[in-house]
C-alpha cells in the first residue's frame, strides 16, 4: 500500500484549520456557560453606547456574564416583559419604573448611567422666543418617557405650561422620526439628543434651550431590574456593571474614538462618523464612573410623572432603588483600579 504524506504547507493549512476550530469551539462553550442576560431599552440615541460597546467588545463577557440587548419601544411593554421574565433587565427611565412600582412589580434602579440632563430643546426657525410656543405642536416618543420628561422640563425652565399655553403635544416618535418632523415641518418644537439635534441645527433650526447647561435635577437612562432578581443573582448584577463600567471608561479614552464613532454611525444609522462627533463629543461629560442612581433626579422626575399618574406620588423613592449591587461594585479592586487609569 502506498502512503502519501502531507506536504508541510498542507500541515500548516490543517494545523491552522485546527487550532482555529478548537478556539471557536472553547469559546463557543464558555459563552454556554455563562449566565445570559436580556437587557431591554426603548431609548435611540447616543446614550445607548456603554452598552452597545459592552456587547461589541467583549466587556460584558470578559465579566462573565452573556448579555443580549433587546429594543423595547416603550415604557409599558418593558415593564410587562420584566414582569414575565422574558428579559432580566432594562436600560430605562423613572417613567417605567415608578408606573411598574406603582402596578405592583418589584423593580428598582440599580445603576444610573445618565444621571443628568442632556440634549437640546429644538424649535423650528420661525421660533425666537418661549412664547412664540403658544399655540404649536410639540413632538414627543411617548406621553411619561424620556423624550417627554426632558421636554416638560425644558417648558417648565422656559416658563411654559402646555394645557395653559395651548400647546400641543402630539406622539410622532423616536429621535429619528422627530427630526424628520421637524424638517418636514410636521411639529414646531422636540427634545432631540446632541447627534440629532446637530442635524436640524445644520438647516437653521434653532435651539431654544441647551437642556445640558440648565440646573436642573434629573435622573436619565439607568440599569433596572426587579428586587428579587437582584437579591437572587448579585453576581449577575456585579457583572453587568462591571461591563458598563469597562464600556464607559473605553468611550472616554480618545485612544478608542474610532471605534466609538463608528458604532454610533452603526447604530443611529448616521451617513458618517461626521454627524456622530457631537453625541460622541457629549459622552465624554454626560457619563461618569459615579453610577450610583440619582435619588434627587428620580424625585424631581416623580413630580413630573404624578401629573400623568397620581399614584406615582406616593412611591418612597428609596424603594426604587437598590444601591446594594454600586455598593459592592465600588468597593472592589477593579473600581479602584479603573478610577485611577482615568485621572492619569
Amino acid at each position: 500500500m502506498i502512503r502519501r504524506s502531507m506536504h508541510p504547507k498542507q500541515l500548516l493549512v490543517w494545523g491552522a484549520l485546527s487550532l482555529l476550530f478548537l478556539t471557536l469551539s472553547i469559546r463557543l462553550a464558555q459563552a454556554a456557560e455563562l449566565p445570559f442576560v436580556r437587557i431591554a431599552y426603548g431609548a435611540f440615541n447616543e446614550k445607548l453606547l456603554a452598552l452597545w460597546i459592552g456587547v461589541e467588545q467583549g466587556f460584558f463577557r470578559r465579566h462573565g456574564v452573556n448579555v443580549e440587548l433587546i429594543t423595547i419601544r416603550t415604557g409599558g411593554q418593558t415593564v410587562a416583559a420584566l414582569a414575565s421574565g422574558d428579559v432580566q433587565m432594562a436600560f430605562t427611565i423613572p417613567g417605567s419604573v415608578l408606573n411598574g412600582f406603582v402596578g405592583g412589580l418589584d423593580v428598582a434602579f440599580f445603576g444610573g448611567v445618565v444621571n443628568r440632563p442632556d440634549g437640546d430643546f429644538m424649535v423650528a426657525p420661525a421660533i425666537r422666543r418661549a412664547e412664540d410656543l403658544r399655540g404649536k405642536k410639540l413632538g414627543v416618543q411617548s406621553i411619561g418617557g424620556g423624550v417627554w420628561s426632558l421636554s416638560m422640563l425644558a417648558l417648565e425652565h422656559l416658563g411654559l405650561e402646555p394645557t395653559r399655553d395651548k400647546i400641543t403635544v402630539l406622539i410622532v416618535g423616536d429621535q429619528s422620526v422627530l427630526t424628520q418632523a421637524m424638517m418636514a415641518g410636521r411639529i414646531d418644537a422636540a427634545y432631540l439628543g446632541y447627534t440629532f439635534s446637530a442635524l436640524l441645527k445644520d438647516k437653521g433650526f434653532t435651539v431654544l434651550l441647551d437642556i445640558g447647561k440648565a440646573p436642573i435635577a434629573y435622573q436619565g437612562l439607568a440599569l433596572a431590574a426587579r428586587r428579587s432578581y437582584l437579591k437572587q443573582n448579585p453576581q449577575i448584577a456585579d457583572s453587568v456593571l462591571k461591563g458598563v463600567l469597562e464600556s464607559i471608561a473605553f468611550v472616554q479614552n480618545p485612544a478608542h474614538k474610532e471605534t466609538a464613532l463608528k458604532s454610533l454611525v452603526k447604530h443611529l444609522r448616521l451617513p458618517s462618523t461626521k454627524e456622530a462627533e457631537s453625541g460622541y463629543g457629549v459622552l465624554q461629560w454626560l457619563y461618569s464612573l459615579d453610577i450610583r442612581p440619582n435619588t434627587k433626579g428620580i424625585q424631581n422626575m416623580q413630580r413630573l410623572l404624578a401629573v400623568t399618574n397620581p399614584k406615582v406620588a406616593g412611591v418612597n423613592v428609596e424603594d426604587v432603588v437598590y444601591e446594594a449591587a454600586v455598593d459592592v461594585v465600588q468597593k472592589s479592586p477593579f473600581y479602584e483600579g479603573l478610577v485611577a487609569r482615568a485621572k492619569r
